[in-house]
């Protein structure tokens, strides 16, 4: 009678344990969901829209795996709603399985979204989520959403390596514009002077072709947007802001192509050592602005004297880094973050003089700036022409 009791109990025990363990009754295949890569965000004034850019993920794997099923690369669906939670709620209506957002990699929003503000409902709408990550990055654009979300890399790579997707493997051959994630726009916007800076896209719409045809319009990076929590300061293209690369401490390589009596000369910059100096004067702040330029030369046709070319190169970038700077100036924009270093360096002169969190900037607050470029290549031939 006690061993029965003991088989007895035994056999519940395992019985138990055995509930315990199957765990999967909730599990989703991954075949059966479809997985979001990018959104878009509009407003038109009266309501919210919503794009959603759904991937093919039999494009990741190898075509002897994946059997070339479907050469769909990319889905956008659209909705629109009073909120960003309604839009994207009324896109649930007509999507045929479950949405996973834990592949998000960016956010592009359109110019009459920043205009309004929406970045921040945005954010938050985001940042609340358990599926999505701070490594989300932002972009801003002029061009139709639609189009921009339906723009793919050419020959059959997977939609996660599209520029939108992937911006650092462009960045590391041409450091043009810094991308910024939400981690760090949400450091930016939080810290003097209150204000951030993303990548602005457009479409390169007659730049690549195949063998038959034009292919598709691709992403290009055109320009910066000066954001801050309240909505879009700045929107300006690459020729007004050439200046901001050479200021950037994540730089990794630029061209730089001379002007007039040394149009034939073009350095390729590896290395910067850009540096901020804070000077506090009368009740004053100004600052004091120094770079170093190691660079390469990569385009000479005909003899030139070393010491010209880096003179005329250094003339040339410190002009690029103050017209930047007043580009800034002209939208209240403090593009180099200058009232972030004030406060980093005298926090005491800062809280002095500082407005909303930045210091009044005016054309006599850069007091100076230094540029020293030194060739020291002639990649694999020598400084001089090849020919």
């Amino acid at each position: 009678m006690r061993n029965n009791q003991k088989r007895i109990i035994l056999f519940l025990t395992i019985l138990l344990t055995a509930c315990i363990l199957s765990g999967c009754w909730d599990t989703n295949e991954s075949e059966r969901m479809v997985y979001v890569q990018g959104i878009g965000v509009d407003y038109n004034g009266l309501r919210y829209t919503i794009y959603i850019q759904i991937v093919n993920t039999s494009l990741t794997a190898k075509s002897e795996v994946r059997g070339d099923i479907t050469s769909t690369k990319v889905v956008v669906g659209h909705a629109s709603g009073k909120t960003l939670n309604e839009a994207a709620f009324n896109l649930y209506a007509s999507i045929q399985r479950r949405l996973f957002w834990g592949h998000l990699s960016f956010i592009v929003f359109s110019e009459q979204a920043l205009k309004k503000g929406d970045i921040r409902a945005t954010i938050d709408r985001f940042d609340r989520y358990r599926e999505t990550r701070y490594s989300l990055n932002l972009y801003a654009t002029k061009e139709p959403l639609s189009e921009v979300l339906k723009s793919v890399p050419p020959l059959s790579l997977a939609p996660s390596l599209s520029k939108l997707g992937d911006p650092r493997a462009t960045y590391e051959q041409r450091s043009f514009i810094r991308p910024l994630d939400m981690r760090e726009f949400l450091i930016a916007i939080n810290e003097p002077p209150h204000e951030a800076i993303i990548p602005y896209i457009r479409l390169a719409k007659n730049t690549w072709e195949t063998e038959t045809t034009k292919t598709n319009p691709l992403i290009e990076f055109a320009g910066v947007a000066a954001l801050t929590k309240n909505g879009l300061k700045l929107m300006a293209p690459f020729k007004n802001i050439k200046g901001l690369r050479w200021m950037n401490k994540d730089f990794k390589r630029e061209e730089l192509s001379l002007t007039n009596e040394l149009s034939h000369v073009s350095l390729i910059v590896w290395k910067l050592k850009p540096k901020k100096k804070t000077i506090v004067k009368n009740g004053q702040i100004q600052f004091q602005l120094s770079l170093d330029v190691t660079a390469s030369l990569s385009e000479i046709v005909k003899p030139e004297q070393l010491t010209k070319i880096e003179k005329e190169s250094e003339k040339l970038i410190k002009a690029q880094i103050l017209a930047t700077y007043l580009e800034g100036l002209k939208h209240h924009v403090d593009i180099f973050r200058l009232s972030e270093e004030a406060y980093r360096k005298n926090v005491k002169a800062w809280k002095e003089i500082e407005q909303n969190g930045k210091v009044p900037l005016t054309k006599e607050s850069l007091q100076k700036i230094t540029v020293t470029v030194k060739v020291k290549q002639g990649e694999k031939q020598k400084l001089r022409p090849t020919i």
